[in-house]
């Protein structure tokens, strides 16, 4: 339960209803001091007369003496007329000087005279409030006049308008049937306005504790929950859909790292496993040699020591390949890209392998289509892209057959075929083709200097320069590799 009060949703509530309640009250105070104030204000504009009138019926006050007749008759006859107004008749000082009521009806003998002279100088907006001799309230408008004799101010005519009668009356109406109904059916308007509002906030809030729930669902399980649908709209969902495809991002990430690490332990293992086969030969010969080498003949001596050889070279070419597509893996390789022309590289690149194709009777061909074809991309990058290409064409390939490397105008650069007609790859093989340390198994040819490492390197120069590579290839008849790089314009 605490919990709950502790939610979104539980504090909107509290908060609309606390808000509800203070608009509520703060309505019913203003309405009760405007109507209050509104009635105050017309009686006292409507009976502004009315002491004037009362005055100017008889004279109150004669030679010093108060008329008591007069005033009673005065007084009975306004009270009869209105009876909620009382009339009495002060001094200049406020002491009362005659009434119409019992003496212990009164509670106070004297009222303060100050409003009568703000009401009589009209300086001030109405509505102006006395005192209530009966009551000893200060809260009463009246109506007022001057009383003289013989030409001079002896006194006031006080007549409070809404006496005690008047607020018997009040009194009693607020316990009324019709004053309980309205304020019953303003409750219900209040309450039914509260409970609207909290079903709006229910709805408004799902969103959010579907959310929250599965956020403490990707805490407290793991990433593999199903994705709750989500429909695009407001903000809250735009935010949920949000949260959903970071959390399948972050699983991806986190089986792309699982893959890697298990990539890496595959790759140690499998290094380890090449690093230890040429050093361990390395040092079987190398000991031969020390140990017997002056019982070993000159053709013995330098057979062994070719041996020794190829392996430290197969060793260097592993460790300087692995280098390189560490480098090209985590990014601190640099493009330096300049325009060339493609047909001359190639040359120069065929040279190379000239004398190892020979020695194998491998015919290596070029179509050319009599054109230089310019590009532009990094040179080094792309002659180490031909020469594990045209390497690995070599090491599938049988003696006697052929290598043919063609350039052509593609659809958006200049298109690039190495094709052999070599032993081929497997169908269910060829996703993996470029995969770090995986070779194809089969038949090698090119004295087994591979590493496996060669067309990944391939992979991760194309795609530095944003080209894709494909491969086609079929068992027994041979493989092809394609890609394309942006021609350039030569002036």
């Amino acid at each position: 339960m605490n919990r709950w009060f502790t939610t979104l949703y539980a504090r909107m509530s509290l908060v609309l209803i606390v808000l509800f309640a203070s608009i509520g009250i703060a309505y019913l105070a203003l309405v009760y001091w405007s109507s209050n104030r509104y009635y105050q204000e017309m009686t006292q504009n409507l009976n502004r007369s009315l002491g004037m009138y009362i005055v100017n019926r008889a004279p109150l006050i004669s030679d010093g003496v108060v008329n008591h007749t007069a005033m009673q008759e005065l007084a009975a006859l306004v009270m009869v007329v209105n009876p909620i107004v009382e009339v009495y008749l002060t001094d200049t000082s406020g002491n009362i000087l005659d009434h119409a009521f019992s003496e212990s009806d009164l509670a106070l003998r004297q009222i303060d005279v100050e409003p009568i002279k703000a009401w009589l100088s009209d300086q001030r907006p109405l509505p102006i409030v006395g005192t209530d001799p009966r009551t000893g309230r200060a809260d009463k408008v009246f109506s007022a006049w001057p009383v003289e004799d013989a030409g001079q101010q002896v006194g006031y005519l006080y007549v409070v308008l809404g006496g005690k009668l008047y607020q018997s009356l009040r009194d009693s109406l607020t316990e009324s049937y019709v004053l309980r109904l309205s304020l019953g059916g303003l409750v219900a308007i209040v309450f039914f306005a509260l409970l609207t509002a909290v079903l709006i906030f229910a709805a408004m809030t799902r969103p959010l504790r579907r959310l929250a729930r599965d956020m403490q669902n990707f805490q407290e399980t793991d990433l593999n929950v199903a994705q709750a649908g989500v429909s695009t709209g407001d903000e809250i969902a735009y935010l949920q859909d949000t949260f959903h495809r970071m959390r399948e991002k972050i699983h991806d990430q986190l089986q792309r790292l699982e893959q890697t690490d298990r990539l890496r332990r595959e790759l140690v293992s499998n290094v380890s496993h090449d690093l230890r086969t040429p050093l361990a030969s390395m040092q079987g010969y190398l000991e031969t040699l020390s140990i017997s080498g002056d019982k070993l003949n000159d053709t013995e001596r330098s057979r062994y020591l070719t041996i020794a050889y190829t392996h430290c070279r197969r060793l260097t070419k592993l460790v300087q390949e692995l280098f390189e597509l560490s480098k090209l893996d985590t990014g601190r390789t640099e493009l330096s890209c300049e325009t060339f022309f493609l047909a001359e590289l190639l040359q120069d690149v065929l040279q190379k392998f000239e004398l190892k194709a020979s020695q194998r009777n491998i015919s290596v061909n070029t179509d050319l289509a009599q054109r230089a074809y310019a590009v532009t991309a990094d040179i080094g990058l792309m002659e180490r892209v031909f020469e594990n290409l045209i390497d690995n064409a070599l090491c599938y390939t049988p003696d006697g057959g052929s290598i043919t490397v063609s350039l052509a105008a593609g659809d958006n650069g200049v298109a690039v075929d190495v094709a052999d007609t070599g032993v081929g790859v497997a169908k269910e093989k060829l996703p993996r083709i470029f995969e770090r340390y995986y070779q194809a198994k089969g038949p090698r040819f090119a004295q087994g200097e591979g590493t496996g490492l060669g067309l990944a390197i391939v992979k991760r120069i194309l795609d530095l320069h944003h080209c894709q590579i494909s491969v086609t290839s079929e068992e027994g008849a041979g493989t092809c590799f394609s890609f394309e790089l942006p021609q350039a314009k030569v002036g």
